[in-house]
């Protein structure tokens, strides 16, 4: 994504049509002694460097539609 590309990007974007990620189903591990979560792409293929997330149990919420 360029600077101009950027730029035009709403305030609050749409992650799949504004941004191009694409959705995918997260596998979810805790860590068994400190209330840590890793999440994981269920695809491992697509596990890299960059690909997963670790968040502390007390930053999570969970989302209702």
């Amino acid at each position: 994504m360029n600077v101009e590309e950027w730029q035009s990007v709403p305030d609050d974007p749409d992650p799949c049509s504004d941004l191009g990620y694409e959705m995918e189903e997260l596998k979810v591990i805790e860590s068994a002694t400190n209330s840590q979560f890793i999440f994981l792409p269920e695809n491992e293929r697509h596990l890299d460097d960059e690909e997963f997330i670790i968040v502390h149990g007390d930053t999570l919420c969970e989302l209702t539609p």
